[in-house]
């Protein structure tokens, strides 16, 4: 995180995250884990129960694997994402380290198709399936960010739900 706690309000704002503190746990494995990045968007992974496998830029966009403390980069905190029985926007549970525009009609047609057929194609793989998915991936490319990579492997689908906040976010300030 940020260590200003209104950029932190701001940036979780314009990503449409869904940030909850407290529902302290083990990181346990299949679980999707994040951490703050250099960027506007944070680093996804699935954590295997010992070490966490991503897709990276820092490894020229492919899966890889790395320990968990090289995957927080001296972050403090890191969030375990806690996703709904049905489609939606996985809850990101912040976990302390103890060491104006006009819309298309068009658009929002197709928007809700695109919805209809995410929640058709949800699944909720268990903890050994996540992992299976990920381990499936090593050595592989194609994933635009690494919050693809890690809902793939946790649901099947891969999209991400910050790119698409931030897209909102700018669709806002445009104005037709």
């Amino acid at each position: 995180m940020v260590g200003n706690p209104l950029m932190n309000f701001f940036l979780n704002g314009i990503r449409g995250n869904r940030v909850r503190h407290g529902f302290p746990r083990k990181v346990r494995q299949g679980d999707v884990v994040c951490v703050e990045n250099e960027g506007l968007l944070k680093c996804y992974g699935i954590w295997t129960g010992e070490k966490c496998i991503l897709y990276g830029k820092d490894k020229f966009g492919i899966v890889h694997e790395e320990s968990f403390n090289d995957f927080l980069r001296g972050e403090e905190h890191f969030s375990i994402c806690q996703f709904p029985k049905r489609y939606g926007r996985p809850t990101e549970w912040t976990q302390t380290i103890r060491t104006g525009s006009v819309v298309i009609p068009q658009a929002q047609i197709w928007e809700l198709l695109e919805m209809l057929w995410k929640t058709k194609k949800y699944k909720l793989y268990s903890a050994e399936e996540t992992v299976r998915r990920a381990k499936s991936k090593l050595g592989a490319d194609g994933y635009p960010t690494s919050e693809h990579f890690a809902i793939w492997c946790k649901t099947g689908i891969a999209e991400s739900h910050e790119l698409q906040s931030l897209r909102d976010f700018w669709e806002r300030l445009i104005v037709y």
